[in-house]
């Protein structure tokens, strides 16, 4: 999934903001997932402009999916 993370990241650069967070090793990181009540990784947020969460996805996507549901935030 990195690859395509780091690509997609490119392609959205001036319209996305990735916040890619590391549950293993970063406290912050560990808290904020405990808090969000995710448990498995990946795990892809995706909020949009006014800061609530439009869509959550647990396991791995397809670029065509991860396309559509950053497409979709606005």
């Amino acid at each position: 999934m990195k690859p395509l993370v780091e690509r997609l990241e490119q392609d959205y650069k001036d319209k996305v903001e990735f916040r890619k967070l590391n549950v293993e090793s970063d406290q912050a990181a560990i808290e904020l997932a405990n808090k969000m009540g995710i448990q498995y990784v990946p795990t892809f947020v995706f909020v949009n402009t006014n800061g609530v969460t439009s869509k959550s996805v647990v396991g791995e996507m397809t670029e065509q999916n991860l396309s559509s549901a950053l497409d979709a935030l606005q």
